[in-house]
Order: structure tokens, then sequence, then C-alpha cells
């Protein structure tokens, strides 16, 4: 081989090593699916998220919007919902860069209270801070248990979220959004 080649190789080899160590510990962009985030965030919209924070354990604040591993199960019905077991199932997952991410806004972080009632009334704490839909969802009145997150999507009305599986372990958030 030439020197020019070899200089190339190189130098692509440095930049894609730069690249790895970029979207995965510090800034890793994502594309926005669904309507969950609307108006927030609209669909096919790119977003980059901050995987330090989440790498070093910074700790994570209501508000905050975090992209958070795909639960195996999405919806828990009444015959299996178990007021003891608040937290969304995860099964298995083998390394897979292109899995199912979801894009969420925190509303409650460990102790906090959530409530929401049949007027579609969202509490955190006891105070009234907006709405979200009730209909048929399980976690819809408790505490937000020790390391875990409490999500919920701005577009109530068209989201998979806490409501339907549970609330999200601290070690299930890939990243927070900038």
């Amino acid at each position: 081989m030439n020197r020019a080649i070899k200089k190339a190789i190189l130098i692509a080899l440095i930049f894609s090593l730069v690249y790895f160590i970029v979207t995965n510990l510090f800034i890793f962009p994502c594309k926005i699916e669904g309507m969950s985030m609307f108006p927030t965030m609209a669909p096919n919209e790119i977003k980059l998220s901050n995987r330090w924070k989440v790498i070093t354990k910074q700790s994570l604040n209501r508000g905050d919007i975090v992209l958070i591993e795909e639960p195996s199960e999405t919806y828990i019905s009444k015959e299996e919902f178990n007021s003891q077991n608040l937290l969304a199932k995860y099964g298995k997952v083998n390394y897979n860069p292109f899995r199912t991410r979801y894009v969420k806004r925190i509303i409650g972080i460990s102790g906090d209270y959530i409530q929401i009632t049949e007027e579609n009334e969202l509490y955190l704490n006891g105070e009234k801070i907006g709405y979200a839909l009730k209909a048929d969802y399980m976690f819809v009145d408790l505490i937000v248990p020790e390391n875990s997150i409490y999500v919920l999507g701005d577009n109530r009305q068209d989201s998979t979220d806490s409501r339907s599986f549970g609330c999200v372990p601290i070690d299930k958030v890939y990243s927070v959004l900038f």
C-alpha cells in the first residue's frame, strides 16, 4: 500500500473512533417517531440527547425529557395489575442499537405521589399540574418507587407511557434530551 492510502485509512479510523465515543458517551441523536410528544416534538424531527448525564448518574428532574428503553410489556390489564409491583416490565434484552426507545417527559421522581382523577386531572403530590386521560389505565394512583420515574407523553391522548406500563427504573433511562 502506498503512503496516501495508509494515511486515508488512519484518518478514517480516527474519525470513526471519535464518532463512536461522542455518540456513546456524550451526544446521542434520536429521531422522533409518532405523536406522543406533539406539539413539543413533531414526528421525524431529529433531536440530540445527553448520554453523559445518565452515564455519570446525575439526578433526573421533573420536566426533563428522556429517552427510555421500551418495556417488554407496554400495557398491563386490570387482571395483571399488582399494586405491590409498580415498575414497568423489562425482559432480557440483547444489545441492539436499533431497538425501540420512547421519548417521554418526567412527571414524577422517587417518592412523588401521582394521581389521575376520574375527571382526567393530573396531580403531583396533591397539587394539580395538568391533565391526563385516566381511561382504563392501572398506574394512575401511586407513589413512585425508589430509583424510578413516572413518565408521560406531552400528547396525553396519544401516548403509551407510565399510565399503561408503570414506573420506569432509572437504569432504563438511556439519555436526556437537550
